[in-house]
């Protein structure tokens, strides 16, 4: 997205700081997502296995709020089902210190297609979850079903005013006759040939960020 890099502090900045940086979206250029957690990350020899959850970033899961071991492989469903919950779909305006009085918002029109996916992903009950392969099929299915008009359409916020979003959907149209002519695809699809179970839910997010861009 960046071929000449951008400033440390201000990323809409050249590195000498002298102008802005050649700059490209994730439909012209889709990057690759890595989600590391090192520190608290375990190895397992089976998805059966049963353990403690681990005490990281995100506490939501009602894992941990139970007593008992868990299977460390749907709680981690749970928690990339959070992520695109959290930061596309929803927002946790109180945060997790008021976790019972937790209320949330809806942050960005046009995703109800993504709401039953996350819901089964989110599931009180962890063995209802689904595994990370049919996450990735049935998201595959869901983007299949979407329209050509439906993947290239602006992603507009409710906070938002009707100035703003007229101005944002006059620049997407122009973008959007522009991507149609040099042929750019709506969105890219990964390749999962050789990829593991954990590459396969990072292709899952992957996917998820090219659309909100």
């Amino acid at each position: 997205m960046y071929p000449k890099g951008f400033h440390p502090v201000r990323i809409n900045r050249s590195r000498d700081f002298k102008g802005k940086p050649p700059q490209y979206n994730r439909t012209q250029r889709p990057p690759r997502y890595n989600l590391i957690y090192s520190s608290v990350s375990r190895q397992y020899n089976t998805r059966n296995a049963l353990d403690e959850p681990l005490s990281g970033g995100n506490r939501s899961a009602p894992e941990h709020w139970r007593l008992g071991r868990c299977n460390p492989f749907r709680t981690d469903i749970y928690y990339l089902g959070d992520l695109v919950r959290e930061h596309f779909m929803e927002v946790n305006l109180l945060g997790l210190v008021c976790f019972i009085a937790y209320r949330a918002f809806q942050e960005y029109n046009g995703f109800e297609f993504m709401e039953g996916l996350v819901k089964s992903m989110t599931h009180t009950a962890p063995m209802m979850r689904p595994r990370i392969e049919d996450v990735v099929a049935r998201f595959s299915r869901i983007r299949e079903s979407l329209s050509v008009a439906k993947l290239r359409s602006l992603i507009t916020s409710r906070w938002d005013s009707s100035i703003i979003t007229a101005f944002r959907h006059t620049g997407q149209a122009i973008r959007t006759v522009w991507y149609i002519i040099s042929k750019t695809p709506a969105i890219s699809v990964p390749i999962m040939d050789h990829w593991g179970c954990l590459d396969k839910g990072l292709c899952f997010i992957v996917e998820v960020g090219i659309y909100v861009n």
